[in-house]
């Protein structure tokens, strides 16, 4: 089971601000995507390569609460033409792996992504579809190497615990291991450094900007309006920004149905008297 999703989550950073175990604060971060329930949001993710070309790519997510404090993703990519009509779904399960499935406009057919393709590029970004969930914590080795490591991201500073995590099915996943920065005031990770097997680093993924929001119901949200993936054996990124977003508005469970991946429709959501 997996927690959706590394990037674009909304968590809560209100609780259990004692945890000092490396065990305790990946629960934490784990858990703390539970809220809020129902979440839209516009993206634009700008690709930028080695030479200084970019590609800027629009597409909007629906996210969903189930029952067991599930989590249920959908991607509709709008832009540009070469990605317009591919559609991501991605639906928790408890005790099993997550089903992930994706629709190519261009085969007009929809498939499931199997564990082996999960490393691979998401929409042609230098996200992977591993990156666009948070891992349990049972599914690494967790430790920590520092208890107050000082780390400015973007030209903010922050006060963090610095983790190492080893994952224990090391086949599912496109590095080694990872070295994570997670802020001691949000629970979220504002740096991680991905490493090979030769203790390379290949990958980095950086927290650029956190917003507290609110949601319609008045709940405040820490949201990571930016995040920026670098693959640093090509030098290209990926730099995901939130445009907009609504918050604990219910959204329309046909989102997250094979009909909607096909189709791109769903029935709107009946209002209550």
């Amino acid at each position: 089971m997996k927690k959706f999703f590394v990037v674009f989550s909304l968590l809560l950073s209100s609780f259990f601000l004692s945890a000092q175990t490396a065990k305790e604060i990946a629960t934490i971060f784990c858990d703390l995507d539970r809220v809020p329930d129902f979440n839209y949001s516009n993206l634009i993710v700008e690709n930028i390569e080695k030479n200084g070309k970019s590609e800027v790519l629009e597409l909007k997510q629906y996210g969903s609460g189930v029952d067991n404090g599930l989590k249920n993703v959908a991607f509709d990519f709008i832009s540009p033409a070469n990605v317009k009509g591919m559609r991501v779904l991605q639906l928790e399960k408890l005790k099993k792996a997550d089903d992930r499935w994706v629709y190519m406009p261009k085969l007009r057919q929809a498939r499931r992504i199997p564990m082996t393709e999960r490393t691979k590029s998401f929409g042609g970004t230098e996200f992977t579809y591993n990156d666009m969930t948070i891992r349990n914590e049972d599914e690494d080795d967790n430790s920590i190497l520092e208890d107050n490591a000082k780390i400015t991201v973007n030209g903010t500073s922050y006060n963090c615990w610095k983790m190492k995590s080893l994952p224990y099915k090391r086949s599912e996943v496109e590095y080694h291991y990872r070295i994570s920065w997670f802020d001691k005031k949000t629970y979220i990770p504002v740096r991680i450094e991905f490493y090979d097997a030769k203790d390379k680093m290949i990958k980095t993924y950086e927290c650029l900007k956190i917003d507290m929001v609110k949601g319609s119901t008045g709940i405040e949200y820490p949201l990571r309006r930016s995040n920026c993936v670098t693959n640093l054996i090509t030098g290209r990124k990926s730099i995901a920004t939130v445009k907009d977003f609504v918050f604990d508005e219910e959204i329309s469970d046909g989102y997250f149905t094979q009909n909607w991946l096909i189709t791109g429709k769903a029935p709107k959501v009946k209002s209550k008297k």
